[in-house]
């Protein structure tokens, strides 16, 4: 029974119904935005502390997506409990579950899985002691076996028929496809409850008896009804261009031939989708298409009669792909052709069955389990066979009774596995049953890893929305994340794309997002911007000097124009509001994100932004192996394995290692032309001890005694240390760091460092393995992207992929890259996978060497592409959903008169929903917002086109359209220079050039001071003409801003004690910027904080030790603490960046960070100032400690006052500052 909900309460009435409905299976369809996670955590803290009945919380099983979700959860549950024995402190009940938080089965499903197989590993007789093997370690592993696997094949007494297999699917040149295609069938099949089973059956389909037909085949109602889908298109099709025949000026010739076109395929549909193959193939072959009727020269309007011809010739054009691919050979070839792929298809299944049980004993031979051995071992242990059905064991029916109720957290991206599982320990049957499931299918977007989302859409299909004979569905589509004009948008795009038909679920009402954040009311259209590369026509009249641009990628043109929207936010004093208390803040870069389908591009983006000195953090997918101090390192490790390879050899000694010329290169080689370079090598150090090229001899000679070392090391030591060692020797790392990004370099040798400890932690040893690991990796053309050199928690702009922006929110959200097409590279090979219908390939004729598409790989192509456009609709969703006040979407078209005419076809049509075929014939993302926003009003006010057929529709939309063109002069290489000869008048030049030699520029004065100057900078500067400080100030001074502090790497910091003081300062300032002031003073507590400070990677373990918890402790219980703890509000480390009058006319920016700003009650606003000085010696009396500091940093924090007065209008009543070496707070003087 529900209760009633409370008049006060803030919860919607569908969330209310979430929290406490009970008694079936639940399906919560939650929206994007819509308090998901809040309402979960609600419904487990309402079970626990209701009245009636309470649930302890280890009877709970809460399967997240996540180890970041369980953590959080945790955490939500444990601040609500103690909230409630807060309130309650005599209550038993409440502190036992408190107690039992650390129990409780809040976890990922492998995590879950993982419990079951530890605590019940004696019925499966697993070693206890078993080990889950890495990723790197698994993909070692599997290489190996599937090396192994293959050679055997080679060499067993039979090899024809693995022969022909690799003939059929590899190149002339190597088996890679074969090994690929085996470990993908392999992968398919571990997210099966029978991998077995599914390996077996790839090659029946393709056992065809003689006596069979087409029509018998299993799956050619799924051939025939994508015959149909097609032909249901074409009506569609035909029908659109028929309305346009039939409009006021329209070519009314045609309306009989299209009439006749209607009436074939409407009997097409009818013959395909019910007569046997034979009959449609018979009627194919002499269905045709007549000419369309002549019109009179100007009886119309020529762009419809065009618009109506170009339908028409894409409905021929698409009929008649569709019958050659069908039905253009006999149906008896047909079927020849499926027969002959049946041993190739056995020889696969066996091959990849034999390295399913050779990885397996390999495996177990090393104690190992990788994470689908996890479910699989879980699903064993939970189930058992009766009559070809998994029943629940006698242990799944004790982990039915352990659970009042089992609950999913993004069920939308759960695989046919896992359903599995979580049905074995679920109790009841739908309609009685204690499973709660909650996610969104319309944000599913794993289906490359093998998620299931029919599970999900199945389900909200037959669930109901009262409890009936099956299971209940609740949608929450209350939206408390983003402003009404982005959810508007959003929903004004998807109710005309998303669909049942296409996309696989309707956006209706149920599926519309409700603005439900009180943002106040704001002109904030969606922008939608075209940016377009067409080429313009050279210019004839041009001087051959003009240098010609170098045409710029789409990636840098989009990069380019969102440098220029941010400088215009930033310059315009764009603001960020917070919906629930209405209150603003300038925008700074961390409040903007670029999403990105992929991050194929993220390299030109870093550099652009770079280029224009915004910061950018974003995880490069690629570049890693091909950065120049990487591949100089491998190389040296190559050399160390294997001195006898002559171009990483070469590599070595041209790079800063060694330091040769391409000359001293060559007189090594010419020392012994045909021996190795190494023996060369050896051969010039021996002849040249006491020749003319000493000192290249001495250079050699000093290199190989490090190498003699290395190789000792490589044989009796780790990697990992090898390769720390030649970096101390070498003195390399240090070196790339006073390079051109330095920083990025050096942080790309720290992560080839982290790597091979990675490496090391597996059952794999030695330098050989390592590379040969590397080498395949390169070679299937997986990479690694740079090593990140800042911190996404840092004030940066963030690039990611749309993948990883689920679940996250955004003030400002640009969309990038919607030109691009979907990535259709699949249907391109000769075979397909599904997990319903297991494997498709092409026929192939072994003698010709040509390829035909089967009829079920024709199937499957079909079925594939639809759940491609379904993923992809689902991964636009995610994107526009991300942001919260500012949405821009972009992209990049070749001809932009063609797109936009495109799209405005569109506008023709009268329906809701835009036709089936333009949704389902999308190349990328444009392809379906384009035509959507095109029937907007705003879209025809912006073209001045008519508006008779446009939808009037709440959302608002601005539009621009930019070309690529105009960003060429962006960031030009100002040392590229076109020589010209002078002109000559033939006067005498002398005194002109005397004039410009004597030149003084007017503004010499300028030229000395620098255009940026940092706050300590300043500082320093008006202190150099007073007297040496005070012997007992030993203060850390602050660093010239050109000075850089660099971070040593992990791996070369010792212990804290080795940190300068600097460092330590930096260390208790990133403490200060993460303290909660309600932290209770004690030394337990504050340790616990500063370790999970580490945890986040915000402090080292080295730093973490530094920080005083004594000095922490005196601040907490300080007054200054007690005011902020007491303060309207509270500002932490402000960067700001500020135009300062320099004198003469002139300007400096000043920047800097302000520790800390407070707002007290009564509405004063303080300027707090930290200082880890060292405040010391026997004379410093309290009087003189001030009025020292007041000369040391008094004119630092009066610029930083005057900045902050500039730039927000308000005075400080107060600034002080608090020396952490004293526990006294000091009050500036003006």
């Amino acid at each position: 029974m529900i209760p009633t909900k409370p008049v006060d309460a803030t919860w919607t009435d569908a969330q209310w119904k979430a929290i406490y409905a009970e008694g079936t299976d639940l399906l919560v369809s939650a929206a994007a935005g819509s308090g998901k996670t809040a309402v979960l955590i609600q419904r487990l803290i309402e079970k626990m502390l209701r009245s009636n009945n309470p649930v302890d919380v280890d009877e709970l099983l809460v399967v997240t997506f996540t180890n970041a979700s369980a953590a959080e959860m945790r955490h939500r549950l444990a601040e609500a409990l103690e909230k409630a024995i807060a309130a309650n402190p005599t209550s038993s009940h409440l502190r036992r579950q408190l107690q039992l938080l650390n129990k409780a089965h809040i976890s990922t499903l492998h995590s879950f899985c993982l419990s079951v197989v530890k605590t019940y590993a004696y019925v499966l007789d697993i070693d206890p002691g078993f080990r889950l093997a890495n990723e790197t370690e698994a993909a070692l592993l599997k290489d190996e076996v599937l090396a192994t696997v293959l050679e055997e094949a080679y060499g067993s007494s039979n090899p024809d028929a693995v022969y022909r297999l690799v003939d059929a699917f590899s190149s002339d040149r190597d088996d890679q496809l074969v090994e690929t295609l085996i470990a993908k069938l392999y992968e398919a099949s571990r997210v099966t409850p029978d991998p077995k089973g599914y390996i077996a059956s790839i090659p029946e389909a393709y056992e065809v008896d003689p006596m069979m037909t087409i029509d018998d085949l299993p799956y050619v109602v799924e051939v025939k009804s994508a015959i149909g889908r097609s032909i249901e298109e074409c009506l569609a099709m035909t029908h659109d261009a028929l309305q346009l025949a039939l409009s006021p000026e329209g070519p009314a010739a045609y309306e009989e031939t299209l009439q006749n076109d209607t009436a074939l395929l409407q009997a097409a549909h009818e013959i395909v989708t019910t007569a046997p193959w034979e009959d449609a193939h018979t009627f194919m072959e002499t269905a045709a298409f007549a000419k369309l009727k002549s019109v009179k020269k100007g009886s119309c309007d020529d762009e419809i009669k065009k618009q109506a011809q170009d339908i028409r010739n894409a409905v021929k054009k698409k009929f008649t792909g569709m019958m050659e691919a069908y039905y253009a050979r006999r149906p008896a070839r047909l079927l020849d052709e499926i027969r002959s792929m049946y041993p190739l298809m056995v020889t696969l299944a066996a091959l990849t069955d034999a390295f399913g049980n050779t990885y397996e004993a390999k495996k177990r031979e090393k104690g190992l389990l990788d994470f689908s051995d996890l479910e699989h071992l879980a699903l064993a242990i939970l189930s058992k066979e009766e009559n070809g059905i998994l029943e629940p064991s006698d242990i799944a029916m004790t982990y039915r009774k352990q659970f009042h109720e089992v609950l999913v957290d993004e069920y939308q991206d759960t695989n046919i596995l896992q359903e599995s599982i979580l049905q074995l320990i679920k109790s009841g049957n739908e309609e009685n049953g204690n499973l709660f499931m909650v996610g969104d299918v319309k944000q599913s977007i794993y289906r490359f890893r093998l998620a299931e989302p029919m599970l999900f859409l199945t389900k909200y299909r037959t669930f109901t929305e009262e409890p009936m004979t099956s299971g209940t569905k609740i949608d929450l589509n209350a939206n408390f994340r983003s402003r009404a004009e982005v959810l508007q948008g959003t929903n004004f795009i998807f109710s005309q794309i998303m669909s049942q038909q296409v996309g696989e679920i309707d956006y209706d009402d149920a599926a519309a997002l409700k603005p439900a954040a009180p943002y106040s009311e704001k002109d904030e259209p969606v922008e939608v911007v075209v940016l377009h590369t067409e080429e313009e026509e050279a210019d004839e009249d041009a001087p051959v000097e003009v240098v010609q641009e170098e045409e710029l990628k789409k990636a840098q043109v989009e990069a380019r124009y969102m440098i220029r929207k941010i400088q215009e936010w930033m310059d315009s004093g764009a603001v960020v509001t917070d919906a629930w208390s209405g209150k603003t803040r300038l925008l700074e870069y961390r409040d903007i994100v670029i999403l990105s389908r992929s991050m194929t591009s993220s390299a030109d983006f870093a550099e652009e932004f770079k280029q224009a000195g915004i910061p950018l953090y974003a995880e490069l997918s690629k570049g890693y192996f091909d950065a120049i101090e990487v591949m100089i390192v491998l190389n040296v490790l190559r050399v160390i394995d294997n001195p006898y390879q002559d171009i990483p050899l070469a590599s070595v000694l041209r790079s800063p290692f060694v330091g040769l010329t391409e000359s001293e290169l060559s007189l090594i080689r010419l020392s012994d032309p045909k021996a190795s370079f190494y023996e060369a090598l050896t051969a010039f150090i021996a002849s040249e001890k006491s020749g003319i090229r000493l000192e290249t001899a001495e250079k050699l000679q000093r290199f190989l005694l490090h190498f003699s070392k290395w190789r000792d090391m490589a044989r009796r030591g780790s990697l990992a240390d090898l390769i720390h060692v030649i970096y101390e020797d070498t003195f390399y790392y240090d070196m790339v760091g006073a390079m051109p990004n330095g920083k990025q370099r050096q942080a790309n040798l720290r992560a080839l460092h982290d790597r091979a400890l990675s490496y090391e932690k597996t059952s794999f040893r030695g330098l050989f393995r390592f590379l040969r690991f590397v080498d395949r990796m390169r070679k299937r053309g997986d990479d690694l992207g740079a090593a990140r050199a800042i911190s996404e928690k840092e004030n940066v702009v963030r690039l990611m992929t749309i993948h990883a922006s689920k679940g996250l929110e955004f003030p400002y959200v640009f969309v990038a890259g919607l030109g691009k097409q979907f990535n259709q590279m699949d249907f391109n090979g000769s075979y397909l996978f599904d997990q319903h219908f297991g494997l498709a390939v092409k026929a192939i004729d072994p003698d010709q060497r040509i390829t035909y598409t089967s009829l079920p790989y024709l199937a499957m192509k079909e079925k594939k592409q639809m759940e491609l456009k379904a993923e992809e609709m689902r991964v636009l969703y995610v994107a526009m959903t991300r942001a919260k006040e500012k949405l821009v979407l972009l992209g990049t078209v070749g001809k932009l008169d063609k797109t936009l005419s495109n799209w405005e076809q569109a506008s023709q049509t009268a329906e809701d929903m835009l036709p089936s075929y333009i949704r389902a014939r999308a190349k990328g993302f444009f392809d379906w917002i384009g035509p959507a926003v095109s029937r907007h009003m705003d879209f025809a006010k912006w073209r001045g086109g008519s508006v008779d057929h446009r939808v009037m529709h709440p959302s608002k939309w601005s539009f621009e359209t930019v070309a690529a063109s105009d960003f060429q002069g962006d960031y030009v290489d100002v040392t590229r220079k076109v020589e010209t000869p002078l002109p000559s008048n033939g006067n005498d030049a002398s005194a002109e050039i005397a004039r410009k030699l004597s030149y003084r520029y007017d503004f010499d004065s300028s030229t000395t001071k620098r255009s940026k100057q940092s706050v300590s900078e300043l500082k320093r500067l008006s202190q150099l003409q007073k007297e040496e400080e005070p012997e007992f100030f030993r203060a850390a001074q602050v660093k010239d801003a050109m000075e850089v502090v660099v971070p040593r790497p992990s791996f070369l910091q010792e212990s804290a004690r080795s940190l300068s003081s600097a460092e330590r300062g930096t260390a208790m300032h990133s403490v200060m910027q993460h303290l909660p002031l309600s932290l209770p003073a004690e030394a337990g507590e504050l340790r616990t904080f500063i370790d999970h400070l580490v945890s986040r990677a915000i402090l080292t373990r080295a730093e973490a030790d530094a920080v005083s918890i004594e000095q922490l402790q005196v601040f907490l219980q300080s007054d200054l603490a007690d005011t902020m703890r007491n303060a309207k509000r509270v500002l932490r480390e402000i960067p700001f960046t500020h135009a300062l009058d320099a004198g003469d006319e002139d300007t400096q920016i000043l920047q800097g960070i302000i520790d800390a700003v407070v707002e007290t009650n009564d509405g004063k606003w303080l300027l707090i100032d930290y200082k880890t000085d060292r405040v010391g010696g026997v004379f410093m009396t309290d009087a003189s400690i001030s009025r020292e500091m007041n000369v040391r940093y008094g004119m630092q924090l009066k610029l930083y006052a005057k900045a902050w007065e500039e730039i927000t209008g308000i005075s400080f009543a107060e600034t002080i500052l608090y020396l952490f070496d004293t526990g006294k707070t000091l009050q500036l003087k003006e």
